[in-house]
């Protein structure tokens, strides 16, 4: 079943690849990815497809380290309002957690792991990077890296890692990773692993660059605005996904992943003519035709993601938002999965 993943995780890419004197286009269209989706970070792009993307970028810019410098370049606002909400939490395991409940709302194909290896270290270890568990070098390379700096953002200044393992093979340069990570960088392993000390793990997340967050904010309301106007109520709806499936999707919520006093959220649906309640409907009535529409997931599963405590109360909604049960849309639209 098809995965996708947000178009900010090609942050960087057109730049990086021209820096190589390459057309970015060329190799974009190679894989059938539209360069107008880079335009747009919350644009979803066929996991296989950026997989692919990575690797014959590498070829062709002859850049065994290519997911490693383009990771270089992106920090914690590369997974958008994750990342907002992750520098909300008390601690960094508080934050780690909250990486791991969302992750799949910026990329479906990947799954990690947080876990203690004695009483000074702990790891994050990817269990999957590709559905067809192959080698994914480059992803590998950019997912440590992007790791890494949102783990500097969230710490600051102290943050260091002790010890990086990657699966690929051993590179013509290896010193570049190790300069990069400063650390040991050992390849050929049996996991794509970032290795820090325990004692982060309680640390509260670092005074963070509220210039970073506004810059967010700002880059996801003008994107918003450039083809819906000037509605910023998008970024809103993304928060309210983002939650739904926490079965505490709380206007109180939404105001601290958005970083705003709940008073002031309430004023802007006010002026947008709206209340949280017609909204949470909205999104779920589009999550959940967007949900049945992939294919890829059980009614009972998607009725909890839409925060619903059972399948029957979502299917009552669904039949009274569109006048048939969510199975029955789904019957009907079989030749449109089918395509």
């Amino acid at each position: 079943m098809a995965s996708y993943i947000r178009a900010a995780s090609l942050g960087g890419f057109e730049e990086l690849v021209r820096s190589y004197g390459i057309n970015p286009i060329e190799i974009l269209k190679q894989v059938e990815i539209l360069p107008s989706l880079l335009r747009d970070p919350d644009s979803f792009i066929h996991y296989d497809h950026y997989l692919s993307l990575l690797e014959n970028a590498a070829i062709r810019c002859q850049e065994e380290c290519f997911g490693l410098k383009l990771g270089a370049s992106q920090n914690i606002s590369t997974i958008g309002l994750i990342g907002v909400y992750m520098s909300r939490q008390a601690t960094i395991l508080d934050a780690l957690s909250v990486a791991q409940k969302y992750v799949y709302l910026h990329a479906e194909g990947i799954v990690f792991h947080v876990s203690q290896v004695n009483a000074q270290l702990c790891k994050l270890s990817f269990v999957r990077l590709s559905e067809y568990n192959t080698d994914v070098p480059q992803k590998s390379q950019l997912a440590i890296c992007l790791v890494a700096n949102i783990l500097k953002d969230l710490i600051g200044p102290v943050w260091h890692a002790e010890k990086i393992r990657l699966k690929q093979h051993a590179p013509k340069q290896p010193k570049v990773f190790t300069v990069h990570f400063g650390c040991e960088v050992q390849f050929e392993t049996d996991e794509d692993a970032l290795y820090f000390p325990a004692s982060f793990l309680t640390h509260k997340p670092y005074a963070f660059n509220e210039d970073l967050v506004d810059q967010l904010i700002v880059q996801q309301l003008e994107t918003q605005s450039s083809t819906k106007g000037d509605d910023d109520s998008a970024l809103i709806e993304s928060s309210v996904r983002m939650l739904l499936a926490t079965g505490d999707c709380s206007i109180e919520n939404i105001a601290l992943c958005m970083g705003m006093h709940p008073k002031k959220l309430q004023r802007l649906l006010k002026m947008q003519g709206t209340t949280y309640r017609d909204l949470l409907e909205n999104v779920r009535k589009k999550e959940a035709v967007r949900m049945i529409d992939s294919g890829n997931v059980s009614l009972t599963d998607l009725a909890l993601q839409l925060g619903y405590a059972e399948l029957s109360i979502f299917s009552r909604n669904f039949k009274h938002w569109f006048g048939m049960s969510p199975s029955e849309w789904r019957e009907k639209h079989k030749p449109a999965l089918a395509h």
